[in-house]
């Protein structure tokens, strides 16, 4: 076979700038004698305090008498801070410049070296392939001409042999050229790096804006895998695309600020399901009875802010909100519809932490006692809607309220997933619920709180679903839970459990709207929308599936 590519074209010749020229690495150290007792004593002072703060055997006498001593420290650090710092922004920015121009015809040489290891790395696959596939063809050649010596089992063998062996070279000449192609970007990479290592030492791990995106830039540009990025990322930009395409069938009235102003408006009210269940598919769970619990829900929130008095059939329940003012109604309509799907939501928890239950089952068994109970209360009564002029404040114009209130929501419970110990704890008990459990985690509280956090969504769900439309009843919401979870599987939240963010449950709703509402607009037969659904989420699915094999 060819030489090898890294023979013809050697890159070990070129020299770094901290390599050959001492003078940069003085700068250091003449920055570090600085920074000494004024800058780094501050950094460390402060971690001190820190420690200390989260040391739970420390007196706490002890720690106050370490504060005020490292007070007084500080105080001194500042000073000598001050002291030096137009000497040190001086040296640095001296240094910076200097290493900038030396540096830039060092990475120059670099990028062009690499580049012709690469191509030559190309070309010699190229030369390898061609050699052994002619091999692999004559000894075919070879096999075919002794086929009356050779019984015909000796004959498949040989032939079967012959390509594994042509496959494995195949294999082998292509992870060379593979490896020869990553080391030159590895090469190039720690290039790069150099100039930016040299920058955060310099400004003693500060960066200017400019050079924290050109960092990002590369990075991603360097760590880019496009089977990866099309795993990811595949089917949004078939959705993508979906969307240009209604777009363009529309003539462009789906991009007006109205279209989207009523898809947000469409999605905002919706949000509160996809938040409530993307906590259950976290724990590899699941909820069937969101449907029901919106119709819960949105018919004690029309009731308590509505104009009637409602006589429920099976308790003998007056309900009268005449008397209330209008907060009062607004307070006993969120506080009826949240408390009914907490305690729904609840009951469905409580089975699945104790008894090991998959929340397929107990879900199921909540929607079906929730909306048999409620029909027997109210499903008499056509519909029930709120007051007119209440609904309308609710909803503010376009529904903007709405949206407010949605966006209020998805960063409380953003907050809740990524900065509290008990996110913490909802990724592990998805990950592993076993080794959660060993590590001192309540697996029994950490799912009953999920599912309490879903009832007071969906209860919130179903307050604004009351408010955003016009009659509502124990059927309203039907497949409410299958928008909802389709939204957090296509917004990468996977069934296997531990895998998800906020951000993919908020995508998926817009998506989904956004659908339903494109299709709409155009004249398209609403009934296509479940197709398109069904499609995405079949998709989706499969995509999750295929990366989670992936990492097995």
């Amino acid at each position: 076979m060819s030489e090898n590519a890294t023979i013809r074209v050697d890159s070990s010749s070129i020299v770094s700038p901290l390599k050959k020229n001492e003078v940069y690495n003085k700068y250091l150290d003449e920055l570090e004698k600085l920074r000494k007792d004024g800058e780094n004593k501050i950094i460390a002072l402060a971690d001190e305090n820190k420690d200390a703060r989260l040391n739970k055997q420390m007196a706490k006498e002890d720690k106050q008498a370490l504060f005020e001593k490292n007070k007084a420290l500080k105080a001194e650090a500042v000073k000598i801070k001050n002291e030096n710092k137009e000497q040190v922004k001086e040296i640095y920015t001296k240094a910076i410049k200097e290493y900038a121009a030396e540096w830039k015809e060092y990475y120059a040489q670099v990028c062009e070296t690499e580049k012709q290891i690469m191509l030559a790395a190309k070309e010699e696959y190229r030369q390898d392939l061609a050699e052994i596939t002619a091999e692999y063809k004559e000894k075919v050649a070879n096999i075919k001409a002794r086929k009356g010596e050779l019984s015909p089992e000796d004959y498949k063998r040989d032939l079967k042999d012959a390509k594994i062996v042509f496959q494995s070279k195949k294999e082998n000449v292509k992870n060379k050229k593979v490896d020869t192609i990553s080391k030159a970007k590895d090469r190039r990479y720690d290039a790069y790096l150099e100039k930016y290592t040299f920058q955060s030492k310099c400004r003693n791990n500060h960066h200017s804006i400019d050079e924290f995106f050109e960092y990002k830039g590369r990075s991603y540009v360097y760590n880019f895998d496009t089977k990866n990025f099309l795993l990811k990322n595949g089917l949004y930009i078939v959705i993508l695309i979906i969307f240009i395409i209604f777009i363009i069938v529309s003539e462009g009235s789906l991009i007006t600020w109205n279209s989207i102003l009523g898809i947000l408006g469409q999605s905002s009210y919706k949000v509160f399901y996809s938040l409530g269940v993307a906590g259950l598919i976290l724990l590899a769970g699941t909820d069937l009875s969101i449907g029901r619990l919106t119709g819960v829900g949105a018919t004690l929130a029309a009731i308590f802010c509505g104009d009637l008095i409602v006589n429920d059939a099976l308790f003998g329940i007056t309900i009268d909100p005449t008397g209330f003012s209008v907060g009062g109604k607004i307070a006993l309509g969120i506080f009826a519809s949240v408390l009914v799907c907490v305690i729904f939501t609840s009951i469905a928890g409580f089975f699945s932490a104790k008894f090991k239950m998959h929340p397929f089952i107990t879900t199921l068994s909540t929607q079906l006692v929730s909306y048999g109970l409620f029909m027997m209360m109210f499903g008499s009564y056509p519909g029930f809607d709120m007051n007119r002029d209440l609904k309308n404040s609710i909803r503010g114009d376009s529904n903007v309220n709405l949206i407010i209130f949605a966006i209020i929501a998805i960063a409380i419970v953003w907050f809740i997933w990524n900065k509290t110990k008990f996110g913490k704890n909802m990724y592990a008990v998805g990950g592993n619920a076993e080794a959660a459990s060993v590590s001192g985690i309540s697996v029994f509280w950490t799912t009953m709180f999920v599912f309490i956090m879903a009832g007071v969504l969906y209860g919130f769900g179903g307050f604004f679903t009351a408010a955003a439309g016009s009659s509502n009843n124990p059927n309203t919401g039907f497949g409410t839970e299958l928008d909802a979870i389709a939204a957090c599987v296509v917004g990468g939240i996977s069934f296997s459990g531990g895998i998800g963010k906020i951000s993919g449950a908020v995508v998926g709703t817009i998506i989904f709207s956004g659908m339903t509402y494109c299709l709409a607009n155009i004249g398209v037969d609403t009934n296509i929308t479940f197709i398109f659904k069904g499609l995405i989420i079949m998709a989706a699915v499969c995509l999750d599936s295929l990366k989670y094999l992936k990492k097995k």
